[in-house]
């Protein structure tokens, strides 16, 4: 899956997540936003039912993956931080599949 595609699914989640959010409370979905962290959108239970709906996106493609083990959660920089880096770790994830 190319990058733009994993982009897509990242994005599409955010949506989702943003369903489930009122109006004051939603989250900007562009290729800059900051995720979690320092002046993010989610907090930790948020980010986890992100990741849970990206995973269930890859699935209908035919793609098992764990997006919070422990290979994101060593990484000297999150992967969570913003939608760049989501999509790029998942990238890579599936890179090496």
């Amino acid at each position: 899956m190319d990058l733009p595609k994993v982009r897509e699914i990242v994005n599409q989640a955010l949506e989702l997540t943003n369903q489930s959010r009122s109006d004051a409370t939603q989250i900007p979905i562009s290729d800059s936003t900051i995720l979690f962290g320092k002046d993010g959108y989610l907090d930790s239970m948020a980010l986890v039912a992100l990741l849970m709906d990206i995973e269930d996106a890859l699935q209908e493609n035919d793609i098992n993956v764990s997006l919070s083990d422990e290979r994101a959660m060593s990484q000297v920089r999150s992967p969570f931080k913003d939608v760049p880096s989501l999509a790029g770790y998942i990238h890579s994830l599936l890179s090496a599949q």
